[in-house]
């Protein structure tokens, strides 16, 4: 049997999560890791809520020249909701609690990429999980008003 190595997305090498069920879209794209493991950990969440999983290829830029492609593998997601990645990000909570807390992640990563700062998901989890809506609005605020005009 013989395996071969997908066809890498097109566009600049970037961090992408592609599909593997034959239509080969792109799920998601960052030029950051984090943003991918946190994105994939949402879809993770929502797939095995329904009992689904899927699969995607991953990719990222090559450590020896940022130019070209390599090759992360395929991996699979969902299935169960206790996922090493969804529960490290954030841990089983009420759905309630889990839409304040992915809008909190939300806008804190939005307020950090806008800010220039490069965070891994985990810490931004560790700041959002403590936080209630208001405060995550007041530190998105402050980091938007850091920024260079």
């Amino acid at each position: 049997m013989t395996t071969s190595t997908p066809t890498p997305p097109p566009g600049a090498p970037r961090f992408v999560a592609m599909s593997t069920d034959g239509s080969r879209a792109v799920i998601a794209d960052s030029p950051a890791r984090d943003a991918i493991a946190l994105a994939l950990g949402a879809m993770a969440q929502t797939a095995a809520a329904g009992g689904r999983e899927f699969t995607v290829d991953l990719w990222g830029p090559s450590g020896a020249s940022p130019a070209e492609w390599r090759y992360d593998g395929s991996r699979v997601f969902g299935g169960t909701i206790n996922s090493a990645v969804t529960e490290e990000i954030a841990p089983a909570l009420t759905a309630r609690d889990q839409r304040e807390f992915d809008q909190r992640m939300q806008t804190l990563s939005a307020a950090l990429g806008r800010a220039g700062v490069t965070a891994a998901a985990t810490e931004v989890a560790s700041v959002a999980r403590p936080l209630t809506a208001a405060s995550t609005r007041q530190v998105a605020q402050w980091l938007d008003s850091t920024r260079p005009q």
